[in-house]
C-alpha cells in the first residue's frame, strides 16, 4: 500500500456507503413501493440508468432493510443467463439444495411453493442478458404465478428504459412494473461522492482539488471514476495531483474493463483486446468481420481453439450491453446486416 493510500476499501466498488448522496429521491420512491401493510400486493418494478448510477447499491440497501419475514433472492444475470441458470439461483437464495439434474418445471415448482407460504422479492439485475435469451419466459411465469401478490420481480438495466420493448406483451401485460429511473451524475454530484469516499481511504492532504475536478469533469460514472482514484492513489509518491490523473487516465480505464470482464469468459477478453487493437490500428470503428479475424489471430498466438462466427458475434453484444464498445448497424448489400464497432 502506497503512503497515499490508507484505506482501500471505500474506494472499492463493492463498498456501501452508510447513506448514498444524491441518491435520496430514488431511494424513497424503492421504499415507498414497499411501504404497504403486510396484506398488500407486493409490487413489479423496473429500475433503469447508465452504468455507475447507483441502481444495484440503492436497490440492494432497501432489499436488505426488508423484514426477515420476506425472502429475498439476488441474481446477477450477466453470470445466470437464462431461464435455469437463474431459478437455480433463486432457489439458492431459499436455502434450497438444488443439482444440475432438476429439470426447469421442478425449479420453477419450488419458487411457486417459496412464493406460497411467503412474500418473496427476486431482483435480476442486468436483465438485458437474461433477455438476450429466454428471460421472457422467466419473466412470464414469475408474473402468473397463482400467489403473485406474494412475489415481488424487480428488474434493474443500465440499457434500457421501457422494459415493454424487449419482452413479449403478454409478459409486459402480466408484470406491469413500475418504472423508476436513475439520471446521470452531474459533475458537481460525481466530485461530492469521490471526496467522500477519499476522505475515508486516503491520507490527509493527499489529494489535490484539480485530480478530483478533472475525474468528475470527464466521466459520469462512479464505478469508473472510484476506479480511476483507486489507481492514481496506489501510483501516487505523496500526492495525487492532476498531472497524475492524467498521466494512469488510460491504465486507469482498462483496470475498470478488466473488472467488468471479471465474470466471463477469456474468449470475451480476446474479443475486446480484438477490438481494442483496432483501434490502435487508427481504425475509430471496424467490421464484425474483421473483428473475428483479429480475434482468430489472437487465439492461435495463444494456442486457444477459436470460437465460432456466431459465438464471437454473440460476445460482441456482451460488450456493448456493458458499454465497452458500441455497434452500429446497416442493412443492405451483399451480406445484409452488417455492423461496425468502436471502443466507448
Amino acid at each position: 500500500m502506497t503512503n497515499v493510500l490508507e484505506d482501500p476499501a471505500p474506494l472499492q466498488l463493492n463498498y456501501v456507503p452508510d447513506e448514498f448522496q444524491d441518491r435520496e429521491n430514488e431511494a424513497s420512491s424503492l421504499k415507498a413501493s414497499f411501504a404497504g401493510g403486510e396484506e398488500a400486493p407486493l409490487p413489479n418494478l423496473h429500475v433503469h440508468g447508465p452504468r455507475g448510477t447507483g441502481k444495484t447499491q440503492a436497490v440492494n440497501s432497501v432489499f436488505n432493510d426488508l423484514p426477515k419475514r420476506v425472502s429475498k433472492a439476488y441474481v446477477p444475470c450477466h453470470r445466470y443467463d437464462t431461464q435455469y441458470k437463474a431459478l437455480k439461483q433463486i432457489c439458492k437464495a431459499f436455502s434450497q439444495d438444488v443439482n444440475d439434474g432438476h429439470h426447469t418445471s421442478e425449479l420453477q415448482r419450488r419458487v411457486g411453493e417459496q412464493a406460497e407460504v411467503m412474500k418473496t422479492v427476486v431482483i435480476l439485475d442486468e436483465i438485458d442478458f437474461l433477455l438476450l435469451n429466454d428471460g421472457d419466459d422467466l419473466l412470464y411465469f414469475l408474473s402468473r404465478l397463482e400467489n403473485s401478490d406474494n412475489i415481488s420481480v424487480i428488474t434493474i438495466s443500465s440499457n434500457t428504459e421501457k422494459l415493454e420493448s424487449l419482452i413479449e406483451e403478454r409478459t409486459y401485460s402480466s408484470l406491469q412494473p413500475r418504472r423508476i429511473g436513475f439520471e446521470p451524475y452531474t459533475g458537481g454530484e460525481l466530485y461530492q461522492i469521490l471526496a467522500e469516499r477519499a476522505k475515508n481511504a486516503l491520507a490527509s492532504r493527499s489529494l489535490q482539488r484539480e485530480a478530483l475536478t478533472y475525474i468528475a469533469s470527464s466521466t459520469s460514472n462512479v464505478d469508473r471514476g472510484l476506479t480511476w482514484l483507486r489507481y492514481a492513489a496506489k501510483n501516487a509518491d505523496n500526492t495525487i495531483t492532476e498531472e497524475l490523473i492524467r498521466e494512469v487516465e488510460a491504465s486507469a480505464y482498462q483496470e475498470y474493463v478488466n473488472y467488468l470482464l471479471d465474470d466471463f469468459t477469456e474468449h470475451h477478453y480476446r474479443v475486446y483486446e480484438a477490438v481494442f487493437e483496432a483501434s490502435e490500428e487508427g481504425e475509430n470503428s471496424v467490421r464484425a468481420g474483421e473483428i473475428y479475424e483479429m480475434y482468430q489471430d489472437l487465439c492461435r498466438s495463444t494456442e486457444q481453439e477459436a470460437l465460432s462466427n456466431r459465438r464471437v458475434s454473440d460476445y460482441i453484444k456482451n460488450l456493448e450491453l456493458l458499454d465497452i464498445v458500441q455497434a452500429d448497424y446497416y442493412y443492405g448489400g451483399e451480406k445484409g446486416k452488417t455492423r461496425e464497432v468502436e471502443l466507448c
